[in-house]
């Protein structure tokens, strides 16, 4: 069991910083590691190629082979809204030695004992693993409030600015229909952790100038964690009740209005970032799809020849394509959820 308490959540890191860890990211790296020499992993993660694409968003484009052809079928949906269904894979049936460890905030009220991590057995990324909430509750792919929390304080755990939490909905590439959320550790500076950003309505606000359309939400540190959660809930319960296929994406990132000596390395906030988008639909394994990961910039990609021909434009195209009609269509919604907070 990991303990922790609200005393070790880590608001400001620095790019200068990755070779300092907290308990949380030497816990999780060595247990990771471990599991990796006992052999759990269908493959060894290791970076096949990397390149950082030419252009104005710095997209980095990842080549990983191995998730195309070792990783586990996905299941198909049709709707965000789908029960659970014991009767297809879900994590209750997984090898218990892929678990990392358990966790628990001890400056909570809460009693519940079956929070997990675990590994990811087919990594997109170094220390690929599962925020599993509510294991043996058989909770369908729909995040909520407590899931949330617990997400944005693991992600505070670490000391390392390069941490990162994403979440698919059914119908936006999620595989798997039990609640679940990714955390891995991408290191490389991301343009999106320190872009532009427009407010828009409330606490809301607006990525300009980028081409997957949607909305963020920051967290600065002084802010009380489960206001903002509550704050960011409303526009996900939105895009559920409304049954629109959506995607997560948490990260450090820097808010420019607050004093800081170091503009270019420091992070001293979370973002979190939330696209509509059009459905996945049936989900072809050996192309680049855009997921969570790839809606922020991390392209991850499963053929060589898709890899070896990306470009900006290329993928600029594609995130538009995915997002910019869903976000036109709900933005007025969103305007008016936030316009009284």
């Amino acid at each position: 069991m990991f303990y922790y308490d609200d005393k070790d959540l880590i608001f400001t890191t620095s790019w200068k910083s990755l070779s300092i860890y907290s308990k949380f990211d030497e816990t999780l790296k060595r247990l990771w590691r471990n599991k990796e020499d006992e052999g759990l992993f269908r493959y060894n993660y290791k970076e096949e190629n990397v390149i950082v694409l030419p252009g104005k968003y710095g997209f980095l484009a990842v080549l990983n082979i191995n998730r195309g052809t070792k990783r586990r079928k996905p299941n198909i949906f049709t709707s965000v809204l789908e029960p659970f269904n014991d009767n297809l894979f879900n994590f209750t049936k997984v090898n218990e030695g892929e678990y990392l460890f358990k966790f628990s905030n001890t400056s909570s009220n809460s009693s519940n004992i079956d929070d997990i991590l675990a590994i990811n057995t087919s990594p997109l990324g170094y220390f690929h693993s599962l925020i599993l909430p509510k294991i043996n509750s058989k909770l369908p792919q729909v995040i909520n409030e407590y899931s949330l929390n617990i997400a944005v304080q693991l992600l505070l755990l670490s000391a390392s600015p390069a941490i990162r939490v994403g979440f698919n909905s059914l119908c936006a590439f999620a595989s798997v229909n039990h609640l679940h959320l990714h955390l891995y550790y991408l290191q490389y500076k991301m343009y999106l952790e320190d872009c532009d950003i427009e407010h828009f309505s409330g606490p809301c606000h607006k990525i300009i100038d980028y081409p997957s359309k949607g909305f963020v939400f920051v967290l600065k540190c002084g802010d009380l964690l489960s206001n903002f959660v509550k704050t960011v809930f409303i526009m996900i319960n939105y895009l559920q009740q409304k049954n629109i296929p959506h995607n997560i994406f948490i990260t450090r990132a820097l808010a420019k209005d607050l004093n800081n000596d170091d503009l270019n390395n420091s992070r001293n906030c979370v973002r979190v970032f939330i696209w509509a988008r059009t459905s996945s639909g049936d989900k072809a394994m050996d192309k680049f799809s855009p997921a969570t990961c790839e809606l922020f910039g991390h392209l991850v990609f499963k053929d060589k020849s898709e890899f070896s021909e990306v470009t900006e434009y290329s993928v600029t195209k594609i995130l538009t394509d995915v997002t910019e009609s869903s976000f036109l269509l709900i933005e007025n919604d969103i305007k008016n959820l936030y316009l009284n907070l």
